[in-house]
């Protein structure tokens, strides 16, 4: 039940992201072309759209790598150390990423409370900004959801398992915490 709500969490993500990518697009290509033509009035609200897309995709991609292990990273400690040590710093690592994770939901959620109360809206598209903010705290509680996955999945593994292993985040599963 919980894999496949965190698989259609996932496809979720990727499906609204993927689409406000492609609606950005076409609103910028349709923006230059109008922008070019005299006769055509140019699309006041398009950079407006494209700025909130782009908080969108970002928030949303957020929890994806973290899913897939693609943030950045320094790793030069983790592949010059033994297994056993390997295990303990990916432990580290997945926690300190999940409370800070855990305190940045805690804050874009204030932050989208504020602007809803002040009930602030945007300059030019008049939209709701709680609403267009509300990705964050949804991205970052996504986010810190699957660094306690992968923490227990790490404290869970034997560091054996961890040898010598090329890791594919997409061969890892979460769910599997037997």
């Amino acid at each position: 039940m919980l894999k496949k709500a965190i698989k259609g969490l996932r496809n979720a993500e990727l499906i609204i992201a993927g689409t406000l990518f492609c609606a950005a697009l076409v609103v910028l290509s349709l923006n230059v072309v109008f922008r070019r033509v005299p006769a055509w009035p140019a699309l006041d609200w398009a950079e407006e759209f494209m700025r909130y897309c782009s908080i969108w995709i970002t928030f949303l991609g957020m929890a994806v790598c973290a899913e897939d292990d693609l943030h950045v990273g320094v790793d030069i400690v983790y592949q010059l150390s033994n297994t056993k040590v390997r295990k303990l710093l990916k432990i580290i690592c997945m926690i300190l990423a999940c409370v800070f994770c855990a305190l940045f939901t805690y804050a874009c959620g204030k932050y989208v409370m504020m602007a809803y109360k002040n009930m602030q809206k945007s300059a030019v598209m008049k939209a709701p900004l709680w609403m267009i903010y509300s990705v964050l705290p949804l991205g970052a509680a996504i986010s810190t959801i699957q660094y306690a996955l992968k923490a227990i999945f790490y404290i869970r593994v034997d560091h054996k398992d961890l040898a010598d292993v090329k890791e594919d985040p997409a061969e890892i599963n979460l769910l599997d915490l037997s």
